[in-house]
């Protein structure tokens, strides 16, 4: 009799091994998704906070003391990219050659015109168009920004495609005026 119990256990040893394994597997699976869907909303919420930022900071009508490549110095729009991009926290990378820059859009709306066509924007340092106006409307948007689900595991999935908006009136013009919307010399 005891000879038989042992050979019982013997034979399932094997078979413990193999549930472990089948359960384990999917267990793994459904962590890791879990894991990965956690991050991909962190992201999204973070994306949204930093236009939240981007566009308190542009209702006031601020400029960064920053220079760009050239020496000139930072105009309102970019700026205002610049607080978007620093508030998200690497997603959207720290320079302005990263790529997430170029998802940063920033709009101004007449309210008295069309609410849904953006104030044409200066095409030069020249122009007198000042699409920065107190009273207006600024929108300050991530738009098509990138983030690749499951992308250890499942390489062929299509990555999710990220907008982040957020709006408001712009304040009174400053005292001083109202800076320049473009980084002019």
């Amino acid at each position: 009799m005891a000879e038989s119990n042992n050979s019982k256990r013997r034979r399932r040893r094997g078979v413990e091994l193999i549930e472990f394994t089948l359960v384990m597997m999917p267990l793994l699976g459904f962590i890791f998704l879990v894991i990965d869907l956690g991050w991909t909303i962190y992201k999204r919420a973070t994306l949204q906070f930093a236009v939240r930022e981007g566009c308190r900071y542009a209702v006031i009508n601020q400029l960064q003391p920053l220079k760009d490549s050239n020496g000139n110095n930072y105009g309102m729009i970019d700026s205002v990219k610049y607080v978007v991009q620093q508030r998200a926290m690497g997603f959207l990378g720290s320079t302005p050659s990263d790529p997430g820059y170029a998802t940063i859009q920033v709009r101004f709306y007449d309210p008295n015109s069309s609410l849904t066509t953006a104030v044409a924007m200066p095409p030069d340092c020249t122009s007198t168009i000042v699409p920065n106006k107190g009273g207006y409307l600024v929108e300050v948007s991530v738009e098509h920004y990138k983030s690749q689900i499951l992308g250890a595991i499942y390489k062929g999935s299509t990555p999710l495609d990220f907008v982040a908006r957020s709006s408001d009136r712009m304040e009174a013009d400053p005292s001083s005026g109202i800076p320049k919307a473009l980084t002019c010399p």
